[in-house]
């Protein structure tokens, strides 16, 4: 795969960040500097603690009884899925693998339930013409490194809204919904040009989010690329 390399900076992190620019122009991005991103962003957007470096990736500590603990396994490994997998017995321990239901499940005990697939996607950040509506007002508020995004009707009722947290030049996207009864207007889209306003003016350069296969259809269509598959499990 020919291409130039483009630096984007790694802060303090241990993992260099790198993104390739193809001949087509279009950008292949690092699997495991996207999900360490990922990783730092979510804990932001959530308010959670900040992640620990681990050999497969990252370990989050969140505390909840069905939410215990996070380990993001940013690079598929075989033996070290095995061996981390067989270490974790508590319930509410989360698994989030950037790899292939199919490569994850053979190394999961029966204790694990496999989530529905989910896609980490990165995109390089591009400033977005918002088309303001008459019967929709948009509101944008930033505490710290995170920005929430709003879209409410005239009758003041969420219709859409939205979430980036800034680390590192990137900016991570967390949290974007659209109620039912406000779905197919092109609201989601809106949201997400805002966010990546803010985030660019902030000085972020690449955005990262992990989708749902319904979301997947959206950032796709926006210009987002799939940069791994991504496979959860739970215990209990």
């Amino acid at each position: 795969m020919n291409g130039r390399r483009i630096a984007a900076k790694c802060g303090r992190s241990s993992f260099c960040k790198w993104r390739t620019t193809l001949e087509n122009g279009q950008c292949a991005f690092n699997q495991m500097a996207t999900a360490e991103a990922w990783a730092r962003g979510w804990t932001l957007t959530r308010g959670k603690p900040r992640p620990v470096n681990q050999t497969y990736g990252c370990k989050i500590d969140l505390g909840a009884p069905d939410h215990l603990e996070r380990h993001v396994v940013s690079n598929f490994d075989a033996q070290a899925l095995r061996e981390l997998s067989s270490s974790l017995t508590v319930p509410g321990t989360w698994l989030k693998v950037c790899a292939s239901p199919e490569m994850v499940t053979p190394f999961l005990r029966d204790i694990w339930t496999v989530q529905p697939l989910e896609y980490l996607m990165a995109a390089t950040l591009r400033k977005d013409a918002i088309i303001a509506r008459d019967d929709y007002q948009l509101s944008i508020r930033t505490s710290s490194a995170v920005t929430d995004a709003e879209l409410r009707s005239k009758d003041g009722q969420l219709a859409a809204r939205g979430r980036v947290a800034q680390s590192n030049g990137f900016a991570i996207f967390d949290q974007i919904v659209t109620e039912p009864e406000h779905q197919r207007k092109g609201l989601g889209r809106i949201v997400m040009g805002a966010l990546s306003n803010v985030s660019i003016a902030g000085g972020s350069k690449i955005g990262v989010l992990v989708a749902t296969e319904d979301g997947r259809a959206l950032y796709k269509t926006i210009g987002w690329t799939i940069v791994s598959l991504v496979t959860a499990a739970v215990i209990g």
